[in-house]
């Protein structure tokens, strides 16, 4: 038996303990001879110390050695060299293995002493938490190997169970933390009523480990094609311009997905406009996903949580576009611990807080970006941008809130705003407000819904300041949406999914308003157009067999153009220029419905599992696109606008097959991916030659409708962990257009024959190569290559009279500009892990365009057809940036 502890006799007496110091102990040359544990023993009955050790090993010695009056701990220290002799407390002294006092050393966190009067049974109490934070650790393994004896924490970090009054060894075990290992004593003289421990995170170089909500061959077992997800820290390991990570640049290396030009605002999937697209933040509506026309995203890295995008349109709970649908998820903040991270950058930094309201119930997220970036115009080559100036800033806020175990609700908001000026002309300026609230509710183990709202509001601006010609120019977008969701999930047998939607949407196409009354500029303001479109759909994904499964779903849409507008009627009979006349107003009073489209859209896909690691896809997809976006740009930009269906513009349906091969090697560290698709677009919008499309009341006159047609087959390779991971992404398409109109012949292009379409690119290829130097370094690299996108050139000229120079061209989108490619680099180095180290960062630092390759963004022609080149970036551009973590 391990020693006893001292019973209180004089306690039971009613009397007290008057303890004194043990400084205050000494012992005599008359004590030499006694038995080392009685003596140990009489000392803390006469002077009311206490004396932990282990009375199995001590027994055995004899007191000798004393030549003189000597202070207990001295004389301990000298005489028990096999053991370390450690004072806590004024009045208690710890005699421990020298192997484990040295470990220990003379750190009085290391050695408990709880306060215990008893000689029988006693109840351990104790509780753990996390040192950096002070959360409470959940499952924390606290053990006592002396008598194989322990217990698991509880939601609250505590534990507790009963031992014998004795002296203990304990150990405290949790993945991810390193062990931490006490000494625990009962005393009559103890300080603590529990064990109080704080652990800290291991600080071991491991390799990064990756936990994810999904399996880790969803890409062969899931139904759906063409959907491609990457999380943040994915995003985050790509080489960045000046130090941006972008989300949607790290969606343009998958295959499949491509851009039009360097740094362009916007992206196309699978052949498809920039357009058609659906771009969701937390449900809510995001229709300019940049910021500085395309060199920064418009979404906060530190923010999002992940990124999916459906490259085949989705499925049945997504509609409104017919190429794609990109889900945005914001993170929730941390619920235990308050925290501020952020980046200093060279030409923007962020700033991040998060934290609970409620511990454990609910949380805030707030973060905001500014930039300071009209150093980068300096840089570029082109003399107008070099004269130019521009900034933005966004804010980004989420509330998560846990009303009962059953219920929970997330509330988000964002808010963002850009200004450009270019040289001493107009201000461009854009700015989108967002905000949404979603209910979560849980029916049973099976069966839950949602309740989403959210609302989503664009400005565009164009203010030009001179006095003679000065105007103000602005467009927008507003809509707000309604989505009930039921959900019923009986594991990987049954899944579905049904509810109702419903989203009106306000348009303003353009208003100008001179500068000062009486100038050069004419007032117009286009009719705002007004919308209602709602949906009902049904989404089932049914494992069929052990290898068929199938995931299938049925939308059904409808949309009706509203009043208060005005409707032109054209006379083709009657061609002024290029434009019809007008023939008669139809005018609609508000509220009254002026055109109603609606239409089923079935989704289908099948999936055959070759194998364990290998499937075999197969998916249809058809939507309609209710709204569309007009440009006559390459990129979007502020003047862009959207537009509703109508009497003369017809909704967009787009029908999508697609095959592909998926295919795991060696555990999943390996995936391999070969997808076709086709993809063909009914009443796709162009606009005919020579027109005018902005403040046009005729707006209609001016465009055309046809057919749109993509295929392609994508590649993907991917290694996805290792030293050495990333991926190689090829994809060979074909974007084609063809406007063959029996209304008139001003309404047909390039004679009715097919033509590249302005985002067509044959070839894209992107090497994406991450290596892992070390623990906190990491190396990336990213090669990207592209066919030059279609431009329509002057390929003849002549003089007539008083013009010396008559231009005549191409067949539209005939020749290309030269083929893209570009090399960044990027070297990350994160902070060394130090215990009760809060403060944790990285530095970034990145090149981008590392061989200052002059890519052609457009190719322009003077009257006289003299070709210039405009690029964007004609250099390498260097970066460095600091992110940190508190």
């Amino acid at each position: 038996m391990k020693r006893k502890i001292l019973v209180l006799i004089m306690g039971l007496c009613g009397l007290s303990l008057q303890a004194q110091n043990l400084k205050d102990v000494f012992v005599e040359p008359s004590d030499n001879g006694k038995v080392f544990s009685d003596f140990l023993l009489s000392l803390e009955k006469k002077h009311n110390v206490d004396f932990i050790f282990d009375e199995r090993k001590i027994q055995a010695l004899t007191v000798n050695g004393i030549q003189e009056r000597t202070r207990i701990i001295d004389y301990l220290e000298y005489y028990l060299i096999q053991y370390k002799v450690v004072k806590t407390h004024d009045n208690i002294l710890f005699i421990v293995d020298k192997d484990l006092g040295e470990e220990f050393g003379k750190r009085k966190d290391n050695y408990v002493a709880i306060k215990s009067n008893k000689e029988g049974k006693v109840t351990l109490e104790g509780v753990v938490t996390d040192a950096g934070s002070s959360d409470p650790i959940v499952g924390a393994q606290v053990y006592l190997p002396a008598i194989n004896k322990g217990a698991l924490t509880d939601v609250n970090g505590k534990f507790s169970f009963d031992v014998s009054p004795d002296t203990y060894k304990l150990d405290i075990r949790f993945v991810g933390y390193e062990t931490t290992t006490l000494i625990i004593a009962f005393s009559p003289y103890g300080d603590q009523q529990l064990v109080e421990s704080s652990i800290f995170p291991e600080s071991k170089e491991l390799e990064g480990v990756t936990i994810t909500a999904e399996r880790i061959d969803r890409n062969v077992t899931s139904e759906l094609t063409g959907v491609e997800a990457l999380g943040i820290e994915t995003i985050k390991s790509l080489p960045t311009f000046l130090g941006e990570v972008d989300p949607i640049k790290s969606l343009t290396t998958l295959p499949g997905v491509s851009t039009v030009g360097e740094l362009s605002s916007g992206f196309n999937v699978r052949g498809g406009e920039t357009g058609q697209n659906l771009i969701l933040q937390d449900g809510a509506t995001i229709y300019n996903p940049a910021h500085m026309f395309g060199f920064f995203s418009a979404f906060n890295p530190d923010m999002v949580s992940d990124v999916v995008l459906y490259k085949g349109g989705g499925p049945a709970n997504f509609g409104s576009r017919v190429s794609s649908v990109l889900d945005v998820k914001l993170r929730n903040g941390d619920a235990g611990k308050h925290k501020v991270s952020g980046g200093v950058g060279l030409v923007s930094s962020r700033l991040t807080v998060e934290g609970p309201i409620v511990r454990s119930k609910s949380s805030y997220l707030l973060g905001g970006r500014i930039s300071y970036s009209n150093w980068l115009l300096k840089a570029t080559d082109d003399i107008q941008l070099q004269n130019s100036s521009a900034e933005f800033y966004d804010v980004t806020a989420k509330i998560f809130q846990t009303i009962n175990q059953n219920n929970f609700i997330t509330i988000s908001g964002y808010r963002s705003s850009d200004g450009f000026r270019l040289a001493s002309d107009s201000t461009f300026s854009w700015e989108t407000t967002n905000a949404s609230i979603r209910w979560d509710h849980t029916f049973n183990q099976a069966l839950s819904s949602s309740l989403n709202l959210a609302t989503s509001n664009y400005l565009s601006k164009v203010e030009n300041p001179d006095p003679i010609d000065g105007f103000t120019y602005n467009n927008a977008i507003n809509n707000i949406r309604l989505k009930a969701e039921l959900n019923y999930n009986k594991g990987d047998v049954v899944k579905l999914q049904a509810g109702l939607e419903g989203e009106g949407v306000v348009i303003e196409p353009g208003k100008l308003k001179p500068l000062e009354d009486g100038n050069n500029a004419i007032a117009s303001d286009m009719n705002d157009q007004r919308a209602l479109e709602t949906a009902a759909y049904i989404q089932s994904n049914i494992k069929l067999s052990d290898k068929f499964s199938l995931s299938a779903g049925l939308r059904y849409s409808q949309f009706m153009r509203l009043g208060r507008d005005e409707i032109y009627e054209f006379d083709y009979s009657n061609i002024n220029g290029r434009y019809p006349t007008v023939s008669d107003t139809l005018v609609y009073s508000n509220g009254e419905v002026i055109d109603t489209y609606g239409g089923f859209e079935p989704r289908v896909s099948l999936r055959y599992l070759l194998s364990p690691s290998a499937s075999l896809k197969a998916s249809y997809y058809r939507g309609y696109q209710y709204l569309h976006l007009i440009s006559n740009t390459t990129s979007t930009t502020p003047q862009d606008y959207w537009v509703a269906s109508g009497p003369y513009l017809k909704p967009a349906m787009g029908d999508q097959f697609s095959l592909g091969l998926f295919k795991n090697f060696k555990d999943n560290v390996y995936e391999l991916s070969v997808e076709g698709f086709y993809k063909e677009i009914s009443n796709s919008i162009d606009y005919i030659e020579g027109a005018d499309i902005t403040l046009n009341p005729s707006l209609e006159a001016g465009l055309t409708s046809g057919k749109g047609l993509a295929y392609g087959v994508e590649f993907l390779l991917k290694k996805n962990q290792g030293t050495v991971n990333g991926w190689v992404a090829y994809t060979f398409s074909r974007s084609l257009r063809k406007f063959d109109s029996d209304l008139h012949e001003t309404k047909v292009i390039n004679q009715g024959d097919y033509y590249p379409a302005t985002y067509d690119q044959p070839h894209n290829l992107s090497l994406i190569f991450n290596y892992r130097l070390s623990a906190r370094t990491t190396f990336s690299t990213n090669f990207s290559y592209s066919t030059g996108r279609p431009i329509t050139i002057p390929v003849s000229k002549f003089s007539y009279d008083a013009y010396l120079s008559v231009l005549n061209y191409s067949e539209r989108n005939e020749y290309r500009i030269p083929d893209y490619h570009r090399l960044d680099l990027s070297l990350t180095i994160k902070d060394k892990p130090r215990k009760n180290k809060r403060f944790m960062g990285e530095w970034i630092i990145s090149i981008f365009n590392v061989y200052s390759r002059n890519n052609a963004y457009s190719i322009f022609f003077d009257r006289y057809g003299k070709a210039s080149k405009l690029s964007v970036l004609g250099s390498a551009f260097p970066s460095i940036s600091y992110n940190f973590t508190f």
